[in-house]
């Protein structure tokens, strides 16, 4: 079975990561792609008010959504139920259990800094990656194309590069216009808004 992975802190989840979801699914011919919300953010700080069941609860609220839904996609509370920072080696090993053939999806900037990550050499000789990126902008791609290279090279690496048009949509925004009270159609998952207006998050 070809597994993806997909992981992130999802706070909260917006159209943007769901149209890279299912770029992967389909760029990688996947049987099977978990998205899984962290616990701890090793890279980065998560919201004050992002309590990580809320963050399972949207993401599974927004996959469900019938224009969003597919059956081969999963929403796993696997790194929230292990607690700890939420390492990606300790989650491929986990579901190297199941495949032993699978996929990390990285934007460019995890894709740039993945040997700098807890494990990273084993991450690339473990997974196959594949990088969602803008080729609009030449110097993004040539870094890109030249780190592909080097990974290949010294960890045998297979590294896919699909061709790719992003939803580009920051959370940090989302947040902030949630907090304003503002309009977050277009950005928002309308079953994700409904949950965070009933639950007063990132009104502050």
């Amino acid at each position: 079975m070809k597994l993806g992975i997909f992981g992130g802190t999802f706070g909260p989840v917006h159209l943007g990561h769901i149209r890279a979801a299912h770029a992967f699914l389909n760029e990688c011919a996947l049987d099977r792609l978990y998205i899984l919300p962290t616990a701890i953010p090793p890279h980065k700080a998560a919201s004050a008010q992002d309590q990580p069941g809320d963050r399972l609860n949207m993401l599974h609220l927004a996959f469900s959504q019938p224009e969003y839904a597919d059956d081969r996609i999963t929403v796993s509370d696997y790194e929230q139920t292990r607690g700890g920072k939420s390492y990606t080696i300790l989650t491929l090993e986990h579901f190297a259990k199941e495949s032993d053939d699978i996929t990390l999806l990285c934007g460019t900037d995890m894709f740039l800094t993945l040997e700098r990550w807890y494990r990273g050499e084993d991450i690339l000789r473990m997974a196959d990656i594949c990088c969602l990126y803008r080729d609009a902008d030449p110097a993004s791609a040539l870094a890109v194309a030249e780190a592909a290279a080097r990974y290949r090279a010294a960890y045998g690496t297979h590294v896919i590069l699909p061709s790719y048009t992003p939803l580009v949509i920051s959370s940090t925004e989302i947040r902030a216009r949630i907090a304003n009270q503002q309009s977050t159609e277009g950005l928002l998952p309308s079953a994700v808004r409904s949950y965070i207006d009933e639950h007063g998050l990132y009104r502050v």
